[in-house]
Parts: structure tokens; sequence; C-alpha cells
């Protein structure tokens, strides 16, 4: 009797690139991929360079450790954790509460300011995954990109039985906003701020809280690119985000976007955000651009935009990107160029329902099964034994037939079929 094995997609929040969960013979037998322990000071490390390598290539400032933002990360990594859920909210009496919200969260630990934003990954088995996984998610991607922060605590949790149940946060601030917290408060006449301190009461100069904010803002780029210019390895697509900013696709391409300081500009208005494959010439026309007028989501404010090809891009690839906007009055237009992940093996592409195809035994490939439509995901596979199959991305197989495995075979997903011969 031919055994076939079936490789189940896991489609976790926002990274789009999911694991295998297991295979799955007719005798019901499970092999579950083992995950290993996470090293989590090294991953706590490395996410924070990771993250600070991204803003540094793009002319930003970094951002420096805060010890008690750690505190509060950790602590909201280990609830995520400990009661196995994906969310910026904690609920009072569920085990290890500390705050309902991330300010709540910050002022439990110590740090005096109200005034943080915090993203978050789960079900990452490393920094790399959640950081490239953050920054697909354009909501989250604008937080890491913030031009008013200058601090961070990264906490990053391990569930010690599931290995997959992991946590990572960033919880991120501004260190003057938290230092004039602790300051003599305003007092006499003129306008103050209030109730942005952990004493809710405590006053400070309104010119001084403005201050605070641009002295960080001044050192940053008058725009912020993403992809920045030159940058390599961007992934080709987008999937999900929550909330999601494109909730009738399942499958798009990568978001590229603009952030305009607000340091800088007073007012801007796009005249055309176009993306073209930077060999052939030829305009990616399938777009849609968000903005606050358009986000679905009411995430965005006046001075981010985001370009959302609506078909994935092409792997290994440079696009030439070309913003054309509006500020006082003149127009100014910037172009600049990313290149997108490059296959470490042979890649095949599956373009039709059914496809034959010849591979030879030993070597890996990757199987693209180019999207015949914007909802089509691949969720389960099933293949014969002897043929190693993982997820590269949602769309994307890595496949390597191994010695004793049938000289042909089939490699079925729901809505494809694959004819294998091995030479």
């Amino acid at each position: 009797m031919k055994r076939l094995f079936t490789l189940f997609l896991l489609l976790f929040f926002l990274y789009p690139l999911a694991i295998d969960a297991g295979f799955f013979s007719p005798d019901a037998k499970v092999v579950k991929r083992q995950i290993p322990k996470m090293d989590i000071d090294y991953e706590k490390s490395s996410a924070l360079s990771l993250l600070n390598d991204i803003r540094e290539a793009m002319g930003m400032n970094v951002l420096y450790h805060n010890d008690t933002l750690a505190r509060a990360a950790e602590a909201h990594a280990r609830y995520l954790v400990r009661n196995r859920i994906t969310s910026h909210s904690e609920i009072p009496g569920f085990p290890g509460f500390t705050g309902k919200t991330p300010a709540e969260r910050a002022l439990h630990a110590g740090y005096l300011s109200t005034q943080v934003l915090e993203n978050l990954s789960t079900k990452n088995i490393d920094a790399q995954t959640s950081i490239d996984g953050l920054f697909s998610a354009i909501y989250h991607r604008f937080g890491f990109l913030n031009v008013g922060i200058d601090e961070i605590g990264v906490g990053v949790a391990q569930d010690n039985k599931d290995r997959e149940n992991t946590a990572f946060v960033y919880l991120m601030g501004n260190s003057e906003l938290n230092a004039l917290c602790s300051a003599p408060p305003f007092r006499g006449y003129g306008q103050y701020v209030y109730g942005v301190c952990k004493n809710k009461d405590h006053r400070i100069a309104f010119k001084r809280f403005t201050e605070a904010q641009n002295d960080v803002k001044e050192h940053n780029p008058k725009v912020v690119f993403y992809p920045y210019d030159g940058q390599k390895d961007v992934p080709p697509a987008f999937y999900s985000e929550i909330p999601d900013p494109l909730p009738d696709y399942d499958v798009s391409g990568f978001p590229v976007s603009v952030l305009f300081n607000d340091f800088y500009f007073k007012k801007v208005s796009i005249e055309s955000f176009r993306l073209y494959n930077a060999k052939s010439g030829k305009a990616v026309n399938l777009t849609r651009l968000l903005s606050k007028e358009s986000d679905p989501n009411a995430r965005f404010n006046h001075f981010e935009f985001a370009l959302f090809p609506l078909k994935r891009l092409e792997y290994d690839t440079t696009y030439r990107a070309v913003l054309v906007y509006r500020e006082k009055g003149k127009r100014i237009e910037h172009q600049w160029q990313f290149h997108t992940r490059k296959p470490l093996e042979q890649m095949i592409r599956i373009e039709k329902r059914e496809m034959s195809i010849d591979l030879k035994r030993g070597k890996s490939y990757w199987l693209y099964f180019v999207p015949l439509n914007g909802h089509e995901l691949i969720r389960h596979i099933e293949f014969p034994e002897k043929v190693n199959v993982t997820f590269i991305d949602n769309n994307t197989l890595r496949v390597t037939p191994m010695p004793g495995a049938p000289r042909s075979f089939d490699i079925k997903s729901e809505h494809r079929l694959v004819h294998v011969r091995l030479h």
C-alpha cells in the first residue's frame, strides 16, 4: 500500500512564512517537527540588532535598550505564551496580568510616561522571522519606523513543552518625554499637557513636551521609504495582518511604504506612486494605494502611505518605486530600488492547475505555485514517503526527493496536482 504523507500549513499571526506542523500517514501516526529551544537572551539581543540595522540603513536614529521597557515587554511576552493568545490587551485575572494596555504595563514596570508604542508577534521561532513578519505587516512596520522614539525594551518567551508557542514583544518610548515626567511640574501661566505621566496630574509645559518629541524627529530623515533604497532579500508577498489592510485578498505583493516626518512637513499630498520592474521597465499595474482616507481600518495618519501590489512580486527581481508628491505647491519626485528574495535552490514555477515536471533524486527544488487568484494559499500538501517537503511561504514549497522515493509520484494540494518524474 502506497503511503502518502500530508503536510499541513499553519497560518500564523503576522508572519507570512508559516511552518510545517507535522506528517500524517494513513495509520494516523503523527511525526511533529522538532522546534529547538531558544536562547532567550540571544534572541532579544538579535531582535534589537536587526531592528537597528534596518533603521540605521534608512538613516534613522537607533533605539537604545531601556531596562524598564524591557521588563514590561518581557512580562507581556510571558503572559501571551502562558495564556496561548495574541493580543496587545491583557485581561484582569488571567495568569501573568500586569496591565490592560501597553501604557499600563509600562507604568507597572516603573516607566513614568504613558507615551509608548508596542509591536508583537507570536509563534515565531527566532528574531529574524519576527522582525521580517512585522516589517511585512504595514501597521506594525510604521510602528518600528516611528520618527519620535529613541528607546526600546524587547521581551521574548517560549513554552518549554510546546516550543512553537512563542512571543516577541517590542515596547518603544521617548526618553526625553519619560524624563519630563520626573522633572519639576509646570507652574504659572501658559499651555501645558497633563495625563501623559504615571502621575496623571503632573503638568508639562506644552513647549517642552513638543520639544522632547521634535528633538528625536529632527534627527530623522525627512522622508522614510521601505523597502529602503538598495535593500535586498525583500519578501515577494504579503499575506495578512490583524487588522487586515487588504481584507479582500489573502495573498498580494509586498507593500512599499513612505512616511513623511511631520517635523518637516505640515501637509503633503501624493500625486502618483508607481512600481516598475527595473529591468523590463514594465509597470506593476494592479496596485492599491492606502492613505488616511483609504485605509480600511483607519490606522494611517496624514503622513503615512503604502502601495500594495495586488499580485505577488516575482522572486529575484529588482523593482523601482517612483513617488511624486507636492509640498508647499512644489512638485517633488523620488525614485529608489530594491531586490526581492533569491531562491536558494533551482525554482520551478507551477502556473497551471495540473503540471508535469522532472526532478533529480537527492536535489532540492523550490516549487512556486503562482497564485491563480488573490485567495489561493497552499494549506496542505499530499506527497509520498521518502520525499522531504517544507514550506518556504504560503505559495512556495521546498521539495527534496530522497533515496528510495518512487520514480514517479504526485504532489497534490487543494487546487493543484503536480506529476513528478525522477531522473
